[in-house]
């Protein structure tokens, strides 16, 4: 009988196991899969981010933070255009963001480049579109650039991502997302 109550102990341990595999193989495959809709699926390919303390004579120093993400983003149904631009402010753009930290932080630059195989620039009026071919992957880097106090720890957090189908309609399509780069302390 003690045989039989171990018997019966190992293959509901070995059923639980099973199932922990199960469980972790489709959370794998969820994070592969990226944050997406109907129309594009986003993929952090990296982030990172790294410190400079900036000495100013005879004042207080300054802390110079980079946060570099690499995004990659297919179109799945149709071509999808993307705005090339970046902004924390309201203004209509292909890539939205703040800033998190445990203090006030300045954008000081921000740069963001599109590239990819099949991947083409247009430009409407003073907007320049990255189009992504329908199936085809474009990579986005962006360097965003922040200064702030030092002992304080900030982050960037991409909170939408604008696009068009066609790029001669007035209306954005905009995928509510939340993308962190890795969190910076300022030393």
């Amino acid at each position: 009988m003690k045989n039989s109550s171990l018997e019966l102990k190992v293959q509901a341990l070995n059923e639980l196991q099973k199932r922990v595999e199960k469980l972790q193989t489709k959370s794998k495959t969820k994070n592969k899969a990226g944050i997406g809709d109907d129309f594009i699926n986003i993929k952090v390919e990296k982030s990172q981010a790294t410190f400079k303390r900036v000495k100013v004579s005879g004042e207080r120093d300054i802390g110079h933070g980079e946060f570099f993400l690499l995004l990659d983003i297919t179109a799945l149904k149709e071509d999808v255009y993307i705005p090339l631009s970046i902004a924390s402010g309201k203004k209509t753009t292909g890539f939205m963001y703040h800033i998190e930290g445990t203090a006030e932080g300045d954008i000081y630059t921000t740069t963001i480049t599109g590239r990819g195989e099949g991947i083409t620039k247009i430009t409407l009026g003073t907007l320049l579109y990255a189009k992504i071919p329908s199936g085809k992957t474009a990579s986005f880097r962006m360097l965003i650039e922040v200064r702030g106090g030092t002992s304080k720890e900030f982050k960037v957090v991409i909170n939408r991502i604008n696009y068009k189908l066609d790029p001669t309609d007035a209306r954005y399509k905009r995928l509510d997302v939340e993308i962190n780069s890795k969190l910076l302390k300022f030393l």
